[in-house]
């Protein structure tokens, strides 16, 4: 089954963490860090282990102690987790409609949205496609606090070379189950300014381990998630129907709970990573130039095998960005639902990564107001993923089915 997680993970990544904890300690914690800091070129001084992304903007934006009537700028066209933050620190948001197209809004309409109240904008790389003008955005607006959403954008680099995550004052980045590198659950924040850093350096928050429970949960899911890169598509199915209920009930799966997504519930955002989280992180960020080396050589296979498919619209990457996942709009309804079938079919996961302005569909969507981003809204009703990643390659059976959906006459693709 060709999925969209566990993109950088081998089976042999689990049997080396669970070794290597033990032994290192704490140290794995530092190796992970320096690694991933030397994987952006930065030094590990600029870089914050958190036991989640949506931890390490919280951390950051908690830090800041905004004045009151202070507004935040979001991307309309984000994750649930994101504008929760700032609904459990009380800040109201307001969002910019993504480019008319595209993945992500464009500087000159962020730029436009900036007002005398705003004190923080999160600036989105949504898929992994860089997000351009952010050092006109700094300059123009020195007072505004410039955070980048790298959440799925480990590895990519904007068409001047710089890398995704250096470029604003501040960025975070996710290592969930589905992003470029997985510790199970986890992230981190990047201060890239010097006053920032000296500002933020005696209010980080003390973070605790997770329980050796959380972790035993995150290592079960992983080996499922990974186990489903690798089996055949009715055997993860049938797999998936049998073990569900228990596994629930059990509490086995490490997930974020609906509560969440739904603003009842708040997380603990004080979480930080064990050593055996850091050390499976360490191993994927190794081999980084092969996960994102595979990643681009995909990317540019899906352009050469659906160049010119009829209403299918497919992203304008750069030769330095590696996506995430290779998102494809098909604006007509019927025929993107046949599509998805058409992929179930022919075992390759037809994601819909964001399905919502705030994703997923039915979330909370705090401070958003139904038809405010148009271009948001029509994006997340048309959009496609086909997966990405080291054990993402289709078979050739797999690309001719493909191929075939896409150049189908008509909705019965």
């Amino acid at each position: 089954m060709k999925g969209h997680v566990t993109g950088a993970l081998r089976w042999w990544d689990f049997l080396g963490a669970t070794v290597r904890a033990p032994l290192e300690g704490e140290a794995a914690l530092v190796k992970f860090r320096a690694a991933f800091a030397a994987s952006l070129g930065l030094d590990p001084s600029r870089v914050t282990l958190f036991g989640s992304g949506r931890a390490a903007l919280h951390a950051l934006v908690a830090g800041l102690e905004l004045p009151a009537g202070a507004e935040v700028l979001l991307p309309g066209y984000t994750c649930v987790v994101v504008p929760n933050v700032f609904l459990h620190l009380g800040l109201p948001v307001r969002y910019v409609d993504i480019a008319s197209g595209r993945w992500n809004p464009d500087a000159e309409a962020i730029a436009e949205a900036i007002t005398p109240r705003t004190a923080l904008v999160v600036l989105p790389h949504n898929f992994g496609l860089c997000l351009d003008g952010i050092e006109r955005l700094r300059a123009r607006f020195p007072g505004v606090v410039f955070v980048e959403d790298a959440a799925h954008a480990w590895g990519s680099r904007d068409a001047a070379g710089r890398m995704a995550g250096t470029r604003a004052q501040a960025a975070f980045f996710s290592f969930e189950y589905s992003k470029p590198l997985t510790t199970g659950i986890g992230g981190a924040l990047v201060l890239n300014d010097v006053p920032l850093r000296a500002r933020m350096a005696t209010r980080m928050p003390v973070l605790r381990a997770p329980s050796r429970g959380q972790v035993l949960r995150q290592v079960l899911t992983l080996a499922w998630h990974r186990l489903g890169q690798a089996a055949p598509g009715a055997v993860v199915r049938g797999l998936t129907a049998l073990l569900r209920l228990p596994a629930r009930a059990l509490g086995v799966v490490a997930r974020t709970p609906d509560s969440e997504i739904s603003g009842e519930a708040r997380p603990d955002y004080t979480v930080g990573l064990r050593p055996w989280s850091a050390a499976l992180g360490l191993a994927q960020v190794q081999r980084a130039g092969a996960v994102w080396a595979a990643r681009q050589r995909q990317a540019r296979a899906y352009d050469a095998l659906l160049a010119g498919a009829p209403g299918w619209v497919l992203p304008a990457h750069g030769e330095g960005e590696v996506l995430l996942r290779y998102p494809v709009r098909i604006d007509d309804p019927a025929r993107r639902a046949a599509v998805m079938r058409g992929l179930e079919a022919l075992d390759i996961v037809p994601g819909v990564w964001f399905d919502d302005v705030v994703h997923p569909a039915g979330s909370l969507r705090y401070g958003y107001d139904a038809g405010a981003c148009p271009q948001g809204e029509a994006a997340a009703r048309a959009v496609l993923n086909l997966p990405l990643g080291l054990h993402a390659d289709l078979s050739e059976r797999q690309r001719q089915g493909l191929r075939a959906l896409a150049f189908a006459p008509g909705p019965a693709a």
